[in-house]
């Protein structure tokens, strides 16, 4: 699994204009996921989203996120 780095995730979203709603989005993902990860609700978040979320932001997955044994 992977685990957010919130900090980084807002500051490239806000620094591309996108509300988090907008960065679910582009991400595919439905409108409350990434005001989810950026509140801590979710701690861990699956491969799949995270690199969509990544791809969304424009860098690499493991700029905004890292891997953890949980």
């Amino acid at each position: 699994m992977l685990r957010p780095l919130i900090p980084e995730i807002k500051k490239r979203r806000t620094e591309l204009n996108l509300s988090k709603s907008g960065l679910s989005r582009n991400a595919g993902l439905p409108s409350n996921a990434v005001s989810r990860i950026e509140s801590n609700v979710c701690h861990y978040i699956h491969p799949i989203r995270a690199k969509a979320i990544a791809e969304a932001l424009g860098c690499s997955l493991y700029d905004v996120f890292e891997e953890t044994s949980k």
